[in-house]
């Protein structure tokens, strides 16, 4: 693997392009140099004219070099070896040794990739251990991975008061260094763990950058931790539980009440106390519980059956029982599912010893025509069967199987039209225990897999009531058929033919699950069928209510009848069960026993001691509690929504009340202008008026001395004092109506409606506002041509603030940089503008450098486009290569035809590496060659256009 990796290297070596010193050094064409320049495809005339330059081969070999590296951006070491080889040169010799070189060179340089990954993971290590904030979560991550042992998973999840954060950051670290110095392939897998965390994200990124290119080994290599995990069934089942233990980490809300479910069966005493010891964090309870599992499921495989089986009761870690339990029957075979072909409903038949009936069994001789197989032992003594009985019951088992299998088809034919939603909610409300499995299945195939827990070989009565509740016509005959078979197979089998064999279609739950449930009944096996028993359950009621299943038939001196019941109906099964005790006694009802406890027994009477009595009163406190906690419950969940509702009403009027004041607010200060401005011109024009009535009486007395010389002089002086008086007063007035109708009301422009937008063409502030009082959902284009700031500064803060326009076109309109700092804040926070143009010449740099800033924290925005704006250089392209690093959302960015040089454009296209979502940066046709001789132009050039 090395070696394929330190090949891939030097091939990688060999296209990068070389310097001009190496070239002048180890590549000594001499007069050749005019043939290698040619096959280089060089221009001939530049050629030509170093050839006619004069000075020796070797001022000829660097110019032709020079020009060659200047004029081929994809000029490599390996052109150089290919054109020195080529027949027409015949450099072969010079080609050998200029190779030799540089696979020394290779060699003094290369890297093996186990070193880089330890060298990346050292650079980053300060880093790692300033932004570790939940160390232990991590280990738990990189558990679940396979990136540390179990012996440092336990190490960190040790509670130790002692120990400060600084310890576990350690402690982690150092596992993550061995790991890697183990198996540096490891470090990808570390990195995907760093970067599903917050605080690590960018580090594990920056990681991820360096060893994305890192081989994959083909051939074996000893892994991590196999000595550790084996190869034994108890190691596929650890490594199971391990596969899911992140998921188990983050999952577990309840470790305590699961600790006390997996009490005994799973996790010891001393484990349950140290959970219980811990409840006051939930982190440090969930870790003592996962170690103590993980210590079961270590030392027997089958206690992550009975782990499962507890997940399932949580709605959390329902769906992690499930991936838990579907990997697990992977390995071991463990088959609870029907098959799209058939399904053979075989399972293993434990033999329960039954102490007190079994001891009394009757030894019965074997028969040479009997097969070992067909011999159930009980303890000491021996149950023969016909030979062919249990064919009988496999041939039962398999019609059982076929006819499920006919009938889910019928149901799948019909997934088109059924609601499976109610389909689910019905089998809930029928089997409140299923609900869990139920809530996160998607198909009606999964369903009916659910529904089949409650069938038997001999019943199939949950399946027929759901076709009839959904009117599956297809599979009632189906159906029909097998309840007639299934009827005559009870009648047929008596109870001495059917000792120890399951019933039921899948396997018996977990005493987790389900309470065993024991009906005796004082029968002679031989002279009573299986249809009896079927016959007695049925007409038990709580058969109804408490969902019992027929799980075995046992027997001694009397039958025995086996069943379960779901956990929170054993109180409910009790009471009716002692309630109808005088019919079953009829029926021949000899013991009632629940789990270990036997509530009743025909000989002792035991349903009269004091024990069950007080078990009845504590029942019935605890329905009487529990109706009284409900009711009380369902008042506090009414008033809690009528609060809500009042406060949800509550703030939706103060919003509106705050968005009314902040209009007025703006329209009364727009008002308050206008008049300040208004008055400024009137004082003005009064100014003027008292100066022209200055000037008319100073000619008045210059012209007074001429006037005696006139006839009828007085009289003109009178009418002109008259006339002029009341010309100049009144053209006050005049001048006062005409300032009113330039200034208080701006010239408007031109307003135009369409189907799902409005364009303003030079509008006034009154226009303004009235397109915000018309604007509804449907208007998502809004467009401003030639605007004045009052304009801008007034409308674009006011609809950026609502969450209508999703378009925003600024057009010959120049932005100053007050006018963007009234808008950046509601830019910053709008959640519905997804495009905006502010186009010719409406912006500079100092325009573009505050719009950037307030794109950084905007989530919505996808299309930028800032063309033929000349007042944008490049002294804004650092604020914009910011925004592009920061902003996760903007998707195309336009700068053509601006005046954005060079560097403005190596600076842009710099920031494309970091940014990965920027589909698409168009720049000026001008800067192609800049960016095309980039060293990463490859990695960026599908992302950038000239126009």
């Amino acid at each position: 693997m090395a070696t394929q990796h330190k090949k891939s290297s030097y091939n990688s070596f060999l296209s990068a392009t070389p310097t001009i010193k190496e070239l002048t050094e180890y590549v000594d064409v001499s007069t050749n140099w005019y043939i290698v320049g040619t096959m280089l495809d060089l221009d001939q005339k530049r050629l030509r004219s170093i050839k006619e330059r004069g000075g020796s081969d070797t001022d000829k070999i660097i110019e032709m070099f020079n020009l060659w590296l200047t004029t081929t951006p994809t000029a490599s070491r390996k052109q150089v070896l290919e054109t020195l080889r080529k027949k027409v040169v015949g450099e072969n010799t010079l080609a050998d040794e200029y190779e030799k070189h540089l696979k020394e060179l290779h060699e003094a340089t290369y890297t093996p990739p186990s070193t880089e990954a330890v060298y990346v993971l050292q650079s980053n290590i300060q880093s790692l251990n300033e932004a570790l904030v939940s160390p232990v979560q991590v280990s738990q991550l990189l558990y679940c991975k396979g990136c540390i042992s179990e012996a440092t998973l336990d190490e960190m999840e040790r509670i130790d008061q002692s120990r400060s954060l600084d310890d576990k950051k350690t402690t982690l670290l150092t596992a993550i260094q061995e790991t890697v110095s183990s198996d540096y392939r490891k470090l990808k897998d570390i990195a995907t763990v760093l970067s599903d965390v917050e605080e690590t994200r960018d580090i594990a990124n920056e990681i991820m950058s360096n060893v994305e290119n890192m081989p994959e080994e083909e051939d074996q290599v000893v892994q991590l931790f196999t000595q550790e995990m084996g190869s034994s069934d108890e190691s596929h089942a650890s490594n199971v539980l391990r596969n899911n233990y992140s998921a188990l980490s983050q999952s577990i809300t309840e470790p305590v009440r699961m600790a006390r479910l997996l009490h005994e069966e799973v996790i010891s005493d001393e484990a349950l106390s140290r959970v219980i010891s811990t409840r006051g964090s939930v982190s440090d309870s969930r870790a003592v519980l996962l170690k103590a599992v993980r210590g079961a499921v270590h030392s027997n495989y089958k206690h992550l059956e009975l782990f499962v089986t507890v997940l399932r009761k949580f709605s959390k870690t329902a769906h992690i029982g499930d991936a838990i339990f579907e990997a697990y029957t992977k390995h071991f075979n463990y088959y609870d599912e029907y098959s799209e072909e058939a399904e053979i409903h075989l399972a293993e038949i434990p033999v329960d010893v039954m102490s007190e009936e079994n001891s009394q069994l009757k030894s019965m001789p074997t028969s040479s025509s009997l097969d070992d197989k067909e011999i159930n032992e009980h303890n000491d003594n021996k149950i023969l069967f016909p030979r062919d009985m249990r064919n009988k019951f496999m041939k039962m088992r398999r019609k059982f199987g076929s006819t499920v299998l006919k009938v889910c088809h019928k149901f799948v034919c019909r997934e088109n039209v059924l609601n499976i939603d109610e389909m689910k909610e019905l089998i809930s409300d029928w089997f409140p225990d299923l609900k869990p499995q139920l809530s996160y299945k998607n198909t009606v195939g999964e369903v009916l897999k659910v529904l089949k827990r409650k069938c038997s070989i001999i019943d199939i009565s949950p399946l027929e009531d759901l076709a009839s509740e959904f009117d599956i016509e297809e599979a009632k005959p189906i159906i029909k058929s097998f309840k007639e078979e299934a009827k005559n197979f009870c009648k047929s089998v008596s109870v001495s033919l059917c000792l120890d064999e399951k019933l039921q279609a899948v396997a018996t739950p977990s005493r987790l699950l389900c309470e065993t449930v024991v009906f005796v009944f004082n029968w002679d096996p031989d002279e009573h069928t299986l249809q009896d028993i079927n016959d007695v359950l049925f007409e038990l009621e709580p058969l109804h209510k408490c969902h019992i299943q027929m799980d075995k038939v046992g027997t001694g001196q009397s039958v025995v009848v086996a069943c379960y019941c779901a956990t929170e109906y054993t109180g409910l099964l009790i009471m009716d069960v002692l309630g109808m005790m005088d019919t079953l006694q009829r029926k021949g009802l000899k013991e009632f026993i629940v789990g270990n406890f036997t509530l009743w027994n025909a000989t002792q009477v035991v349903s009269k001691n004091t024990v069950v009595t007080d078990i009845l009163v504590q029942i019935n406190d605890l329905k009487a509690a529990l109706r009284d906690r409900d009711e009380k419950i369902m008042a506090t969940e009414t008033e809690l929504a009528a609060f809500m509702e009042l406060s949800e009403n509550r703030l939706k009027e103060i919003e509106a009340v705050k968005i009314d004041l902040y209009k007025s607010q703006r329209i009364n200060v727009q008002k308050e202008e206008v008049i300040t401005e208004l008055k400024e011109k009137i004082s003005i024009l009064f100014e003027e008026v008292i100066e022209k009535e200055n000037l008319l009486k100073q000619y008045l007395e210059e012209t007074d001395s001429e006037e005696s010389s006139y006839e009828g002089v007085p009289e003109a002086d009178e009418s002109l004092d008259t006339s002029t008086s009341k010309s100049s007063y009144e053209e006050v007035p005049e001048a006062d109506e005409s300032l009113n109708t330039s200034t208080s009301i701006q010239e408007d422009g031109e307003v135009e409606w369409s189907q799902d937008g409005v364009h303003l063409l030079n509008p006034s502030v009154d226009q303004c506002m009235e397109v915000i009082t018309k604007l509804e959902d449907k208007h998502e284009i809004m467009t401003l041509t030639d605007s004045s700031s009052d304009s801008i500064q007034f409308l674009i803060p006011t609809i950026l603030e609502g969450r209508t326009i999703k378009r925003l076109v600024v057009l010959s309109a120049f932005l100053t940089h007050d006018d963007i700092l009234s808008f950046i804040f509601q830019l910053s926070t709008n959640k519905s503008l997804t495009m905006l143009q502010i186009s010719n010449d409406s912006i500079s740099d100092d325009g573009v450098v505050a719009l950037a800033q307030s794109l950084q924290y905007n989530e919505t925005l996808e299309y930028l486009q800032l063309q033929y704006n000349r007042g944008i250089t490049s002294a804004c392209a650092q604020s914009i290569a910011k925004l592009l690093n920061s902003n996760k959302t903007l998707t195309y960015l336009n700068l053509y035809d601006t005046n954005i040089d060079s560097h403005g454009a190596v600076i842009l296209s710099e920031s494309l590496q970091t940014n990965n979502t920027l589909n698409l940066l168009w720049l000026d046709r001008q800067h192609k060659d800049t960016c095309s001789a980039l060293p990463y132009f490859e990695q960026i050039k599908n992302r950038l256009n000239f126009w």
